[in-house]
């Protein structure tokens, strides 16, 4: 009998406790969110409650392992690009935002794996295209697992 009674208490207090914390709409934040980039994104976006977003982070080798393909590598990561700013959700048309990353690069800090972010999370296709397009090759330590971790983690992808 003890044991039933022990049961049921425990199970109305979690009962009692999870109900309490239902209501509370605040998450803890994250790191990622303590960042200013992350609080003004955060405003923007509270204001357009039910826009929706297309986020895209373009991850460019410019080791000299691309030095014959740099060009038509640019050019269809912009074809991309232009394809998704003309993307449609229903009738509304969703906030394109790119983010650009160099790696393989001897120009770049090697203690970082030879990665740059070029561009954080962007909807000025003019400066984006800037961006892209100024990149070259030089060098070659290519670490593509930790460019694509490194974006998923510096980047605010909501």
């Amino acid at each position: 009998m003890k044991t039933h009674l022990k049961t049921f208490a425990f199970c109305a207090a979690l009962i009692g406790f999870t109900s309490c914390n239902a209501n509370n709409k605040k998450q803890p934040k994250l790191y990622a969110e303590h960042t200013v980039e992350h609080e003004i994104e955060k405003e923007k976006n509270d204001k357009e409650p039910n826009k929706q977003f297309i986020k895209v982070a373009l991850l460019l080798d410019t080791s000299n392992s691309m030095d014959g393909l740099i060009d038509q590598a640019k050019a269809q990561l912009w074809d991309i690009v232009n394809e998704l700013s003309y993307a449609k959700y229903g009738t509304n048309k969703p906030n394109l935002q790119i983010a650009l990353y160099e790696y393989g690069n001897d120009n770049l800090n090697g203690d970082e794996g030879y990665i740059k972010q070029v561009l954080a999370f962007s909807d000025d296709l003019d400066d984006i295209s800037k961006e892209l397009f100024s990149l070259t090759t030089n060098g070659g330590e290519e670490y593509c697992g930790q460019v694509i971790q490194t974006s998923l983690n510096q980047l605010n992808w909501g």
